[in-house]
C-alpha cells in the first residue's frame, strides 16, 4: 500500500493499479496477477456479497435519516456484523461509533407492542446544546427486492431551560404491523435554539429492534396430520388384480355389484331347471 501525495489523486482502476480512499487518505495498491479461489474463499466471497447487498439495502432505506450522523467506518461495520450475525443480529448496532442513545437517556424500553418509553433522559456536557430531539423511526423492508413497504416517524423535543423540573415520561408509538423485515432505529439530535448541532459526539442513531418475518415452515404435528387426510382420502380401500405382467387396480365398490349379478343368475338357471 502506498500514499497518494501528489496532486494526481484518483479512486478505481488504472492499468494495473488501483486506487482507494481509507482513513481519510488516497492510497494506491497494485493489481495481482493471479487470483487462485478455492471452494472456502468463493463461500465467504458469496456471503460477502450477499451482506453488502443487505447492508446497501438497509442503508438507503434510513438515508434521509443518517445525514452526517454517521461515522465512516458504518458501512464496513455494517457488512461485517451481517457476515457475522445476518440481519436479526444488527439489533444494538450503532451507526455513529463515537457515541450511543444510552449516553442521552436511561434504559429506553419498547415493548412487545412496539410502543418505546423513555422515563429518564440525560442532559448533554455542551454548553450550546438547548434542545434534545428524540426520533423513531419505524420501516418495513422487503430485503429481496430492496422497497420500503411501510414507514413511520415519532419524535419527541425536549428543552434544557427548564431541566429542573420533573421530567414527564414519553411514549413514542413504533407499531408498524405488515410483511417484511422491521427495523426500528432511534434517533438522538442535538439542537441550539433552531438549528441543529452537527457533533458527532451528541450525535447517535442505534438500532433498537429487528423483527423478522415468520417462516412458512410445517410443524412435525401439521405434516402427520397432513399424511393422515391424505391416507383417508383413498378409502374405499383398492384391491389389486393380476392380468398377465399388468396389474390393474379395483376398488371394492366394483367388486361387490359383480359378486350380486353372478348369485341373480344362478337362482334364475335354478327356477328353469324346477
Amino acid at each position: 500500500m502506498a500514499i497518494l501525495t501528489g496532486k494526481l489523486k484518483f479512486t478505481g482502476r488504472c492499468g494495473d493499479l488501483i486506487g482507494y480512499y481509507r482513513n481519510g487518505k488516497h492510497c494506491l495498491r497494485s493489481m495481482p496477477m493471479h487470483v487462485k479461489q478455492t471452494h472456502d474463499t468463493r463461500k465467504a466471497a458469496k456471503r460477502f456479497g450477499e451482506a453488502s447487498h443487505t447492508g446497501k439495502l438497509i442503508r438507503n432505506a434510513l438515508a434521509p435519516y443518517l445525514y452526517g450522523k454517521k461515522d465512516r467506518e458504518h458501512v464496513n461495520r455494517l457488512n461485517k456484523n451481517l457476515i457475522q450475525s445476518g440481519v436479526g443480529g444488527l439489533s444494538g448496532y450503532r451507526f455513529n461509533q463515537q457515541t450511543s442513545v444510552s449516553h442521552f437517556m436511561q434504559s429506553p424500553m419498547l415493548g412487545e407492542d412496539n410502543r418505546l418509553r423513555i422515563t429518564k433522559i440525560i442532559m448533554p456536557r455542551h454548553i450550546k446544546v438547548t434542545h434534545m430531539e428524540y426520533r423513531l423511526i419505524a420501516l418495513r423492508l422487503d430485503l429481496t427486492t430492496g422497497e420500503v413497504l411501510q414507514s413511520i416517524e415519532r419524535s419527541y423535543m425536549h428543552k434544557f431551560v427548564a431541566w429542573s423540573e420533573q421530567f414527564t415520561p414519553v411514549e413514542l408509538d413504533a407499531n408498524l404491523p405488515g410483511k417484511g423485515t422491521l427495523i426500528v432505529v432511534l434517533q438522538v439530535n442535538p439542537f441550539q435554539g433552531k438549528y441543529p448541532l452537527y457533533d458527532k459526539r451528541y450525535l447517535a442513531t442505534d438500532i433498537i429492534k429487528i423483527e423478522m418475518p415468520a417462516a412458512n415452515t410445517v410443524s412435525k404435528k401439521q405434516r402427520r396430520r397432513q399424511q393422515k387426510n391424505e391416507h383417508l382420502k383413498l378409502q374405499p380401500a383398492q384391491y389389486s388384480r393380476h392380468t398377465g405382467d399388468k396389474q390393474e387396480l379395483q376398488s371394492a365398490s366394483d367388486l361387490i355389484p359383480a359378486t350380486g349379478n353372478a348369485t341373480t343368475q344362478n337362482n334364475r338357471l335354478k327356477e328353469q331347471r324346477e
